[in-house]
C-alpha cells in the first residue's frame, strides 16, 4: 500500500546519463544547458563525457556552476566517462578538484 509512493521517487535515482557532445563548446550549450538544469533537481546525475573532442571556456564553465548547484541541491553527480581533451582542459584550467572527473580508464 504505501509502497506506491515510495517507489515513485526512486525510479528518477536511475535517469539516463547527460551525453555531453563532441563539440562541447559555446553552439551546444544551448541544448546542454536545459538537461543539466533539470538535473539539478533529481537525486541524482550521470554525465557521459566520452565523445568529447572539443571543449571551450565556456562549457567547462557551466559544468562547474551545474556541480555547484547539483551540490547545493544535494543531487548526487556521477561521470560514467570522461575523454582525455576534457580531463585536460580541466588540469590546464584548475578545475580537477572542481568537476571531480574519473580516472582515465586503462589503455
Amino acid at each position: 500500500m504505501g509502497s506506491k509512493g515510495s517507489s515513485k521517487g526512486r525510479q528518477d535515482t536511475a535517469a539516463a546519463p547527460i551525453v555531453l557532445p563532441a563539440d562541447c563548446r559555446l553552439g551546444a550549450l544551448d541544448a546542454l544547458a536545459p538537461q543539466l538544469r533539470e538535473a539539478v533537481g533529481s537525486p541524482a546525475a550521470v554525465l557521459d563525457a566520452a565523445a568529447v573532442e572539443k571543449v571551450d571556456g565556456a562549457a567547462m564553465q557551466l559544468l562547474v556552476a551545474f556541480r555547484r548547484a547539483a551540490a547545493a541541491g544535494a543531487c548526487a553527480v556521477t561521470w560514467s566517462a570522461a575523454s582525455d581533451v576534457l580531463r585536460e582542459a580541466s588540469s590546464l584550467l584548475g578545475l580537477d578538484g572542481e568537476l571531480d572527473l574519473p580516472a582515465p580508464m586503462p589503455a
